[in-house]
């Protein structure tokens, strides 16, 4: 009683250590407090220490918390006491109320900081509440349920019986006996968690238990640091194990482990025997890390505990078992050691000693060392240093533990650890924790760093808030590369040793511990992306991306859209990837090295992890910026060295990537990289002779002429190519080609040789997916001869020729404007050209590239319309006749046609002009503007051109002003040239522009959204939503894809800017599926200067360090120009025209009308498709398998109310449908290829390669013009029918005449199926009857009258089998089939 009332007065006389720290009281109070906290001294007694702890926690996103060691009647009154004195604190800081009352300094200081940190008030409120709703501490009332939980453990796991110390033998046979007694739930035999390998039963080691001697709940829960997230929170409870159970030999050959691991399995059993706890938790032993050198004891609350219900995520109280730091001889502990001898883990093995720790013995000197196997040892001595340290230095500092939260908060929100991909999870193996990024802002606050830049620009003071403390950290860590400026708290360090062994380096306050051993190349890349991207947020100039860096998760926790390309490995047997030779041990050095690099990570699948990672990134160090390897969770902490899955995911240097040509050494110069080349690469090294007289080793990887979308592949051929040549991992035919097999297998390295014909298998979506951007006329060896570079270089040839008759026509052509997507890389195929011939070169479907040709300016153009068309006519009659004057091979045409409106011209959306004009207004139709078409004969394209002139749009903007001042005598006029005025704004104006911008993001900033673009055109139409008057117009499915690559919002990717076309349309999929387009604006800054994907990785981290901190801008639209956007969402908003609908701005388009607007069921629609697609790649990607992609393109027709057939020899365009290969899954083409069909070669590897599929004939093909380019005849005998699409007028013609009552939907792309809804607002609806009702109606029942009292007419309703009949009067000769699914 003596001890527990001097316990209490410490308390009360502040000279005690509380046990829920006093900051966490006055958190949920003062989410900004400045005020001065008391100064507590820690002190530890052997009865009830109060020592709190932090600890590295395998769940990224929070750590754990504290609750004494004592009694509950002490907890109860510390928490009691630090909540009165929190509240003392935020009395104590306010000043009398009153009009004269003067501002405190507090006060003062906190509207300075609100105005220079924060771009706006509204992004420190959502700060502060996003801590007060997130963050978790002891002695709250939402965690006392979770508090008394904690002594219920506390007091289990001290009250255990200690256990004699027995060998390994006979305590396997107790652990037996005592978990398959009565007294546990489930009776089933417990296996101790031995490390592998594990002590055989004659080992001399002695296993025992005796009860804990310290109990003490660490981490960041009692430092007032926890933070809920959806997978909930982590509480630590560290059980430090007594010194009499340990040698001082402990550290060698796993003796600690295996007492460890004893000790975890009776204390599990103990927990266990427990009734209160096992039916509150679901308690198992789990691997921290998936180090399974490490098994710790997991207790999750069952569901229905009422106590713990209320808790934010739910809670994983963990228990760690520890030791003190006097128990074992630290000092040996040192990164550069081997404590694992040969003899232990092979018997076999010559030469093999067990010698001392003498630094001077040739023994232990002569073997690798064995750091992570060090590191795991001290970890669990130096718990509480770690946890003293960060408690004084939250004493220093007030606003450490909410910058810490924050910092939880941003990491967890860039953690792909515990996410799911379709039915597997990832395992959490991460390194970098909450802890960690703890541990660096406490090292920015007390650390030193002597003679280092970094230290005078990142010393960071104790007065700054959370948000500067927050925000510098970011910048360190966007900065600060660990492995080449390794960093320690002390200088008493040696340096050299950590860095001699580990790859980056962060030696804790102790000097003893690497913080980031484990931790991979790959994850601190990715951390320094995610924290440059988040330091050029929080910097923004123009916008609020408080959702971006604290909130949206969407883009980058997602495995299958974060990277550029994922690639599903499977390895067969472990054992044999690990040891090829032999697949177990044979006493050689090699295979004695191996075993011992394979134990240093704890676990065979952190090896194989490891393995594939550096091997990858050292062969693709210029092609890919990150290569990350991600483990199953059920495959990462198990003990069985069998088959496992690994998601291997890369984040790609665009313009590396697709490079035709990898260039290597040069072997006189480097013959020691030669040679490393050779061995990577094997037959497909060659030594060549370049243009600047240079010689090196080089792969080639295609010829000149190779398709975008063969571009694209070549990534994925090179990880396809290394794995099987080294590891015998076989890829699927998408990635391994013919080409490369017929070298992949020759002269392969010892090594590899030992693995066999295969140990693995290899998929990746992105080969499968390209194969819908093509379409059954331009697949093939045709991709390669048909692209877009032929025909953007037969415009230009065309421009020059037109512009060399200046001297021929009135006016001097200033330029030709392309606008067709054809001629911007964004059409779904590339222009196919036509070799014209004498009787004319024809296909089923002949589609124009449309530009437009603009003149110097006149003042005589006439100011009537009619007229001004007349002389446009001239110019184009004159422009042909000079063309074919000069080029008599070359067809030129004039005429008035449609310029179409399917998806190869990308007009306009919502209800035409010519519906909208009355009849005496048919001049002002612009869907029949004049054009001239000209089939240039060099080339095989037919370009469409009309005439650019400035005083046309004058006079319908003054027309269209005059009628509405004359009191509008007209509306139907007056309705009619304001729908012209802005029909020839969309031609001439916004189309030119349009095309520029998205020009210039494929062809210069990024190559792979052409390609993006063109499968999400694809996967629009296949949905039958794209380019129709329901549907998304062209362009605006291209500024889908531009907020993707160019999103000035969140839209855009966290993490890096998509390089691949897969992850384009992934992120493109998730933007549609996920964005709030009523709440938060979509913008696309095409005028940022993105350099994330510029390749140079050295130029970017130098212009990143000349920064000086704090004066991180992005460039791109300024604040002045987003403002005005912002303001435009703002105004439809408050207008209520800001429906759920896609609605995206540009800077030059701040109101976002240039192309129409989508209807809100349209979008909903989109929605949920795009999350049902999603979910099919995810299957994919997870099974291995493309069973599930057809699916992503096929759209369900049982949702509409009827479905029309229509003939299919009628429909032009169904040769742009994709080849039915797309829709093959890789089981239906095994089966092809076995039996011969489909082209494919029967035989296996071993098969013949003809020598059409080999580069070099890729070359030469490419000399015989329009070698592979199909042309079929035009269905109705017709040649030469331009842009003629009788489906899609068929189609137009239904929207006009029904478009009130029906939504119609079509693939413009060759589709042969039209389908409806019916507008439910007028069909089956009853109305009066009127002369001027606007369809067919059908009275509803003879007699029967209005509801209205007023009104005496009868009903009728809409009559769906009459409207039905003239559809089908309508479509006579394209019509087939009319069902209807509903009425």
């Amino acid at each position: 009683m003596a001890a527990k009332s001097a316990g209490k007065k410490d308390r009360t006389g502040k000279q005690g250590t509380p046990t829920a720290k006093k900051n966490v009281a006055s958190h949920k109070q003062q989410p900004n407090r400045l005020a001065d906290q008391s100064d507590h001294e820690m002190e530890s007694s052997s009865e009830d220490e109060e020592m709190y702890d932090s600890h590295e926690d395998d769940n990224e996103d929070e750590e754990a918390g504290d609750v004494s060691d004592g009694d509950d009647e002490e907890m109860d009154a510390d928490i009691n006491n630090n909540n009165s004195n929190g509240a003392l604190e935020k009395t104590s800081g306010q000043h009398k109320s009153g009009l004269d009352a003067k501002a405190t300094n507090a006060e003062i200081m906190a509207l300075n900081e609100t105005t220079l940190l924060f771009k706006s008030n509204l992004f420190k409120l959502q700060e502060d509440e996003l801590l007060a709703e997130t963050c978790v501490g002891a002695g709250s009332k939402a965690t006392r349920g979770l508090d008394a939980a904690l002594r219920q453990i506390r007091d289990a796991l001290g009250s255990q019986d200690p256990v004699n110390e027995m060998g390994v033998r006979a305590a396997t046979k107790y652990i037996h006996r005592i978990s398959g007694s009565s007294k546990l739930a489930t009776g089933e035999k417990l296996q101790i968690p031995f490390p592998d390998p594990s002590p055989s039963d004659d080992m001399l080691i002695k296993l025992g238990f005796q009860p804990p001697t310290v109990i003490n709940v660490v981490g960041s829960y009692p430092l007032g640091m926890a933070v809920a997230s959806r997978t909930g929170f982590n509480v630590d409870m560290v059980v430090q194990m007594p010194s009499a159970l340990f040698q001082d030999r402990d550290h060698l050959n796993y003796r600690y482990f295996y007492k460890r691991a004893f000790y975890v399995a009776v204390l599990f059993i103990g927990l266990k025997q427990s009734a209160a706890l096992r039916d509150a938790f679901d308690i198992n032993i789990e691997c921290m890390h998936g180090d399974q050198r490490l098994p710790i004891i997991a207790m999750r609350p069952l569901k229905g505990v009422k106590s713990l219900d209320s808790l934010p995520g739910g809670v994983v109280v963990r228990i760690l078992p520890s030791i003190a730091h006097d128990t074992l001889p630290l000092k040996r502990l040192a990164p550069d050691r081997n404590h694992v001898r040969p003899s232990h883990i092979d018997p076999a093995a010559a030469g093999a000693t067990e010698s001392g720790d003498d630094p001077s013995s040739s023994g232990s000197n002569s073997l690798p060392p064995t750091p992570l196997y060090n590191s795991a040892l001290l970890g669990d001595a130096l718990f509480l240093t770690h946890m003293k340290y960060l408690f004084e230095t939250a004493e220093m500092c007030p606003e450490f533990a909410r910058a810490a939260s924050l910092l939880r908060i941003w990491h967890g929100q860039r953690s792909v650890g515990g996410t799911q991909v379709g039915s597997h999870s990832l395992a959490r193996t991460q390194r970098v924790t909450g802890f960690v990024l703890t541990m660096v802002l406490a090292w920015l606050l007390r650390g030193t760093m002597s003679g280092e830049v970094t230290e005078r620009r990142f010393r960071l003071s104790p007065t700054m808030s959370a948000h500067q403390l927050f925000k510098s950290t970011v910048e360190f860590l966007a900065l600060h590369d660990f492995e080449d400026i390794p960093v320690a708290f002390g200088s008493a360090v040696d340096m050299a040793a950590f860095a001699s062994n580990f790859g980056a380096v962060f030696v804790d306050p102790s000097g003893s511990l690497n913080l980031l051993a484990g931790a991979q190349e790959w994850e601190l890349a990715e951390l320094r992306m995610s924290a440059r991207q988040t330091a050029l947020d929080i910097n923004h100039h123009a916008e609020n991306r408080f959702d971006r860096i604290f909130l949206d998760s969407r883009l980058t926790r997602l495995a299958v859209s974060r990277y550029d390309h994922v690639f599903r490995l499977e390895v067969d047997d472990i054992s044999r990837f690990l040891a090829p030779s032999t697949g177990g041990g044979d006493g050689s050095a090699a295979s004695v090295a191996r075993r011992l690099a394979e134990l240093d990570h704890g676990n065979a699948v952190t090896a194989v992890q490891s393995r594939i990672a550096s091997f990858l990134s050292s062969a693709l160090e210029r092609q890919a910026r990150i290569v990350a390897v991600h483990p199953c969770v059920s495959d990462a902490g198990s003990t069985k060295r069998e088959s496992c899955v690994f998601f291997v995911g890369i984040i790609a240097s665009e313009d590396a990537s697709n490079r035709l040509v990898d260039l290597g050494p040069n072997p006189d110069a480097e013959p020691q990289m030669a040679a490393r080349f050779r061995a990577y690469w094997g037959e497909r090294a060659e030594l060549r002779r370049f243009r600047d007289a240079s010689i090196r080793l080089a792969v080639v990887w295609g010829a000149n002429g190779m398709s975008t979308e063969s571009r694209s592949l070549i990534l994925p051929r090179m990880v396809a190519y290394l794995l099987r040549r080294h590891f015998s991992i076989r890829a699927t035919p998408e990635v391994m080609i013919p080409e490369d097999l017929l070298v992949v297998d020759k002269a392969r390295p010892k090594a590899a040789q030992a693995f066999g014909d295969c140990v693995g298998r290899l998929f990746t979506l992105s080969a499968r997916v390209i194969d819908f951007a093509q379409s059954m006329d331009i697949c093939g060896p045709a991709a390669d001869e048909i692209t877009f570079e032929r025909a953007i270089g037969a415009f230009d040839q065309l421009q020059r020729d037109i512009k060399d008759m200046e001297d021929k026509l009135p006016l001097r052509v200033l330029a030709l404007h392309p606008v067709s997507p054809g001629l911007r890389y964004a059409s779904l195929t590339p222009p196919k050209p036509l070799a014209l011939s004498r009787n004319g070169g024809d296909d089923s479907y002949i589609e124009p590239l449309h530009a437009i040709i603009e003149f110097a300016g006149s003042t005589k153009w006439p100011d009537d319309i009619a007229a001004l068309h007349k002389v446009k006519a001239a110019f184009l009659l004159r422009i042909g006749e000079c063309y074919a004057a000069a080029h008599p091979d070359s067809q030129v045409d004039v005429g008035n046609r449609f310029f179409g409106y399917g998806a190869a011209d990308g007009l306009t959306t919502g209800i035409s002009a010519t519906r909208m004009a009355s009849r005496d207004a048919d001049d002002m139709d612009y869907e029949r503007d004049n054009v001239l078409d000209i089939r240039h004969a060099a080339s095989g394209y037919t370009f469409r051109l009309s005439i650019l002139c400035d005083h046309e749009g004058e006079l319908l903007a003054r027309k269209v002003r005059e009628l509405r001042l004359a009191g509008n005598p007209s509306p139907a006029t007056t309705l009619a040239l304001e729908h012209a005025h802005r029909r020839w704004l969309r031609t001439n104006r916004w189309r030119p522009t349009h095309h520029r911008h998205i020009m210039d993001m494929c062809q210069r900033h990024h190559p792979s959204a052409s390609l993006t673009i063109r499968l999400l055109k694809r996967w629009l139409s296949r949905h039958m939503l794209l380019g129709q008057t329901v549907g998304i117009p062209e362009e605006l499915a291209e500024l889908v894809v531009a907020c993707v690559f160019a999103g000035s919002s969140s839209a855009s990717n966290a993490l890096a800017t998509p390089a691949s076309a897969y992850a384009g349309f992934v992120q493109s999929l998730q933007l549609l599926s996920q964005w709030r387009w009523k709440e938060d604006l979509c913008a696309v800054d095409f005028g940022a200067n993105i350099y994330d994907n510029d390749g140079d990785e050295e130029g970017e981290s130098s212009r990143l360090k000349n920064q000086a901190m704090g004066v991180w801008r992005s460039e791109g639209m300024s604040a002045e120009k987003f403002g005005l956007l912002q303001k435009e969402f703002d105004e439809a908003q408050r207008k209520n025209k800001a429906t759920n609908a896609v609605r995206i701005a540009t800077e030059d388009d701040p109101a976002a009308q240039w192309w129409g607007t989508v209807p809100p069921v349209l979008t909903r629609r989109i929605r949920d498709l795009a999350t049902a697609s999603l979910e099919c790649v995810a299957r994919c990607v997870s099974a291995g398998t493309d069973s599930w992609l057809p699916q992503v393109f096929a759209t369900p027709l049982g949702d509409y109310d009827f479905v029309i057939r229509l003939d299919q020899d009628v429909v032009c365009r169904k040769y742009e449908q994709p080849p039915k290969s797309a829709f093959e899954t890789m089981e239906e083409a095994t089966s092809s290829a076995s039996t011969g069909t489909n082209g494919s070669v029967a035989g296996g590897d071993s098969a013949e390669v003809f020598k059409n599929l080999l580069p070099t004939a890729q070359a030469q093909s490419q000399s015989q013009t329009l070698a592979h380019v199909k042309q079929r005849a035009n269905p109705f005998n017709q040649p030469g029918m331009v842009g003629f699409d009788p489906a899609s007028m068929f189609v137009r013609d239904l929207v006009d005449v029904y478009g009130d009552s029906v939504f119609v939907f079509h693939d413009v792309y060759g589709g042969s199926v039209v389908a409806g809804l019916w507008n439910p607002a007028v069909v089956g609806k009853d109305v009066p009857f009127s002369a001027g009702l606007h369809a067919s109606m059908a009275p509803v029942k003879r007699g029967t009258l209005a509801s209205s009292s007023s009104s005496s007419r009868p009903l009728v309703r809409y009559n769906v089998q009459d409207v039905v009949n003239e559809m089908i009067r309508l479509g006579d000769g394209l019509v087939a089939d009319f069902a209807i699914q509903r009425a």
